[in-house]
């Protein structure tokens, strides 16, 4: 089932498979990706309790987790909903526990206010063991001009690439894309599939391409990826908490670099805001 919010300048649709957006329609144009070439037919998953292709070990045993997790093959269930805004929830059940063998509740809020869309996540350990768990956004954005696109950032940073094998591990290895405030998106780097993993200390980038502005908060996220669905005209643009496994090792998923750890009975929240500032827009460009 899909839920309509709006806020005036952007209406949203929301599914409550994996509680997805997707379409956004800001200044009078579709956001998110339609599948146009048929490469891909996500728009906007939602990544949880895992970001990438990162093993479930826990107490030493291996749970079959997919890469990403499992929320964005699920149905979540509506909590409550008003013009411009929805809240899902999922909670834990036999088939979870089978691939993550922890209780929770997972919220997830979608709000639309003025030309900003927010994602909000809200996982509560309902257990009495402490639970490891991660976030992460996988949203598209429109880019036509490649050679024209960048992202701005509002701290200087190191834009230094982590590499992975085909299978999305981590091998070790890095590339370099120089420093500054400024990644002039490398289009050749993005090919065959290939995703482009940095570890930023800024909270927030500003996608500029096509003479539009696109502004991306993602606090509490410190790692930002870049994949674009072969031959699209977009890119996505993915906020995560912890990286992908190494290739050829596997360690407790508590361990992992960017996992958070909840008590019983705590709560963990993260979001993303996306604000379609449009032609003209000048949020931290250069």
């Amino acid at each position: 089932m899909n839920y309509r919010i709006e806020s005036g300048a952007l209406t949203a649709e929301i599914s409550s498979r994996g509680a997805e957006p997707v379409s956004i329609v800001a200044h009078g144009k579709e956001r998110l990706w339609q599948n146009e070439n048929n490469t891909w037919a996500g728009h906007s998953p939602l990544l949880f309790p895992v970001c990438g292709n990162c093993s479930m070990r826990v107490g030493g045993e291996d749970f079959p987790i997919k890469k990403h997790g499992f929320a964005r093959e699920r149905e979540f269930t509506l909590v409550s909903r008003g013009e411009d805004f929805v809240r899902l929830r999922l909670r834990s059940d036999g088939e979870t526990l089978a691939r993550y063998p922890f209780e929770f509740s997972l919220d997830v809020v979608h709000t639309a206010a003025g030309t900003s869309f927010e994602t909000r996540f809200e996982a509560v350990n309902l257990g009495k063991t402490p639970m490891p768990l991660s976030f992460g956004g996988h949203a598209s954005y429109p880019v036509r001009d490649f050679g024209g696109a960048s992202l701005v950032f509002p701290h200087e940073e190191n834009f230094t690439a982590l590499l992975h094998d085909g299978e999305g591990r981590l091998t070790g290895e890095t590339h370099e894309y120089g420093g500054g405030r400024v990644l002039k998106i490398p289009q050749e780097a993005l090919k065959g599939g290939n995703t482009l993993i940095f570890r930023v200390r800024s909270d927030r980038a500003t996608l500029l391409a096509d003479g539009e502005a696109t502004e991306i908060a993602f606090t509490g996220f410190p790692f930002l990826l870049l994949w674009r669905p072969e031959g699209a005209s977009a890119l996505c643009i993915e906020p995560w908490m912890n990286l992908p496994d190494r290739a050829g090792t596997v360690c407790e998923f508590s361990q992992k670099e960017g996992v958070a750890l909840l008590g019983a009975g705590e709560a963990l929240t993260r979001s993303i805001k996306t604000t379609y500032l449009g032609k003209g827009g000048t949020h931290d460009q250069v």
